[in-house]
């Protein structure tokens, strides 16, 4: 068989937003956690950019897109998701989301479900209003999260000294207290703080896989209540993991997202081609 040439990354600047292309085939679209950017998805896109058309978004007010004085980032957020599937002529994706991505994630298929073929929700919510004590253990995680973007970087990382044992996720988190931006990431958690969406998405009949680490125990229930409440949702756990299980435990990850989106695993086909390993390559910027 033929080496694979090396995949070429494009770059795009459109209308405030920044995101990445890679591959092609059915598309997959990428949402980040809270003041992160697409470069938290390089394990997934490197797998999947063989068999897909990766697409990788900096949301607005994080990573490399602009902020925007608004107190309403879903609806910008929404937006700006509808310009990708215009200007990449898009009909529909699978969304995958990790975090507040995942809550994005759900917004945006519950807004416009004839866009999302199906969601991939990572380490998510989809009620996020306290109703126990482990919930209110675990808003005071995200009041810490809101607060530590206002403080210096070596000031918040002792509070996360944990995740040294996962590097990948480990210096994702350092680049996000290094660059997040205060105002933004405030103005993004206090809009979706006591938001409730479990009527609703009971109502999306598109398939779902629910992927959650198994380090916090509270965060697994919310997962567990988000599979309760899609009709069509399966769920993994994985072990020795926590929010950003996409980094702590990539190729786990992949896998579960690798069978969720293929039928037939054993298709020699798709196996040849992730077989291959493309040498890394320079992106080719594509400015609009």
């Amino acid at each position: 068989m033929k080496t694979m040439q090396p995949i070429k990354t494009e770059k795009h600047y459109l209308n405030g937003l920044y995101f990445e292309v890679k591959g092609t085939g059915e598309p997959m679209i990428f949402l980040h956690g809270i003041g992160s950017s697409h470069a938290m998805f390089e394990p997934q896109v490197d797998f999947f950019s063989l068999t897909n058309q990766t697409i990788t978004v900096d949301l607005k007010g994080n990573g490399k897109s602009e902020s925007v004085p608004t107190s309403k980032y879903l609806s910008v957020h929404f937006e700006s998701l509808l310009e990708v599937y215009k200007f990449l002529g898009i009909e529909k994706a699978v969304v995958v989301g990790v975090s507040y991505g995942g809550i994005v994630a759900q917004s945006f298929a519950i807004e416009h479900p004839d866009k999302v073929k199906g969601l991939v929700l990572i380490d998510t919510y989809a009620q996020l209003f306290p109703k126990s004590l482990p919930e209110v253990r675990l808003t005071l995680f995200g009041a810490l999260i809101l607060a530590a973007s206002w403080m210096p970087s070596k000031m918040v990382l002792p509070f996360f000294s944990r995740w040294k044992k996962w590097d990948l996720a480990y210096k994702q988190l350092e680049e996000v207290f290094q660059n997040w931006r205060a105002k933004d990431v405030s103005r993004q958690l206090l809009e979706v703080f006591g938001m409730n969406l479990l009527e609703k998405v009971e109502k999306l009949n598109i398939p779902v896989l629910a992927i959650v680490g198994d380090a916090m125990e509270t965060v697994v229930q919310k997962a567990k209540e988000i599979e309760m409440h899609f009709p069509n949702c399966k769920l993994r756990i994985i072990k020795d993991s926590a929010d950003p299980t996409n980094l702590c435990q990539p190729d786990e990850v992949n896998d579960e997202i690798f069978a969720f989106m293929t039928e037939d695993k054993e298709d020699k086909r798709i196996q040849e081609i992730l077989k291959e390993k493309a040498e890394p390559m320079p992106a080719v910027e594509v400015v609009r």
